[in-house]
């Protein structure tokens, strides 16, 4: 719109700034970006889709993923906005297409755009663009928008990755735990109410008691299970609280004895701390049950998985020791996610999983030593009050 001298007036917008170069000034622009050496070649080389923005927005020069994965050529691309090259059913909206509709303010982005442009940063956000066509369709992408400067004019380079596979895996996940540790709660519930429909100490009574435990087992593996799940896309939430370090390794010893691999073999409680940690119980529960598991796992039969908790300043050491020997070979990939010693590919996620609880979830230390006279000592190291969360 123009004034009666003929200047633009403003352009008031719901959410991000309007306007657009001039086509010369867009030219200028696009020859300068193109002119960056190696520029090209290095958004090219990228798998993930690249454009690279001018300061209203708009694309001065795409990579090579994005034109094949769009089935398009470059100048089809030049000078439109993300959404509006995406698609997005928000474009029309708004005064001055993307970024200016009232939707535009949820759009991660735009978001992540305006806020590299002002900061002169790095800014990563998630988006969901809701497309025209075909109706109802969807993306969710993970944009990165970092600031750059060449020959003093402002531009920002543009990474999206598409990560609906992700959410729809996501939201999958959630669903499958919920439904299915519903079931196994009931499951639980009604062996409970039948044991109390019998006499104790009859035989249908110890035969329920079995299921009971059983049920309460399966009950438990679900629950790790989502938690690993969880751990591994960054959604898991640990609760710190004061836990007495004798009550959880009691507790541990009880649970593990019961497990098949340790009906031929020993749990046996050291040397422990007598005081109380602040941490997560369930999550350290599942970290040093790894460790006595993998224990019991690599010994003989007759032999002993030794548990002890010592106060090493203002940390707290739990341990779980093993008379037996890694191979140089296993203890060099011992952490690594999928790596198992057993015959079935895709089992190694023990100590996976106690790096990843204990260290990232945690805030502690997980290590371990194997040598032939001293056998085998997984680790963990954790402040007596835990100092940090995932979010940190």
């Amino acid at each position: 719109m123009s004034d009666s001298d003929g200047s633009e007036l403003p352009v008031t917008t719901y959410f991000a700034p309007a306007g657009r170069d001039e086509p010369q000034e867009f030219e200028r622009k696009q020859t300068l970006v193109a002119s960056i050496p190696l520029l090209q070649r290095t958004i090219d080389a990228m798998s993930d889709l690249v454009v690279i923005l001018n300061e209203h927005r708009q694309i001065v020069a795409a990579n090579r993923a994005l034109l094949e994965t769009l089935d398009c050529k470059l100048p089809s691309v030049l000078g439109k906005r993300l959404g509006e090259l995406m698609g997005c059913q928000n474009v029309p909206q708004g005064p001055d297409g993307c970024g200016t509709a009232p939707d535009c303010s949820l759009c991660g982005a735009v978001q992540a755009v305006l806020e590299s442009q002002r900061n002169d940063s790095f800014v990563t956000r998630e988006c969901r663009i809701s497309l025209a066509e075909p109706s109802g369709a969807a993306l969710d992408l993970k944009v990165s928008a970092t600031a750059v400067r060449a020959d003093g004019e402002r531009f920002t380079i543009c990474v999206a990755k598409d990560i609906s596979d992700q959410k729809r895996l996501a939201v999958l996940a959630r669903l499958f735990f919920h439904d299915v540790m519903n079931t196994a709660g009931s499951i639980q519930g009604y062996t409970e109410l039948l044991r109390d429909r019998v006499p104790r100490d009859s035989p249908e009574d110890e035969e329920l008691a079995e299921l009971a435990q059983l049920s309460e087992e399966l009950v438990e593996e679900i629950r790790a299970q989502r938690d690993l799940t969880y751990a591994e896309s960054g959604e898991l939430e640990p609760d710190f609280q004061p836990v007495a370090a004798r009550d959880l390794l009691q507790h541990l010893q009880k649970t593990y004895a019961r497990h098949p691999v340790a009906r031929t073999r020993a749990i046996a409680l050291a040397e422990i701390w007598p005081g109380q940690i602040v941490t997560d119980a369930r999550l350290l529960g599942r970290v040093l049950g790894n460790m006595i598991k993998n224990g019991l796992e690599a010994i003989p039969q007759g032999q002993t998985v030794t548990v002890r908790c010592v106060e090493r300043g203002e940390d707290v050491v739990f341990s779980v020791h093993n008379p037996g020997l890694m191979p140089p070979d296993v203890q060099a990939q011992v952490f690594q996610r999928s790596f198992s010693t057993k015959a079935k590919s895709g089992r190694g996620i023990g100590a996976h999983s106690m790096k990843l609880l204990g260290e990232r979830y945690l805030g502690g230390k997980v290590e371990f030593r194997s040598e032939t006279a001293a056998g085998t000592t997984f680790a963990i190291t954790l402040p007596k009050i835990a100092r940090r969360r995932p979010a940190d």
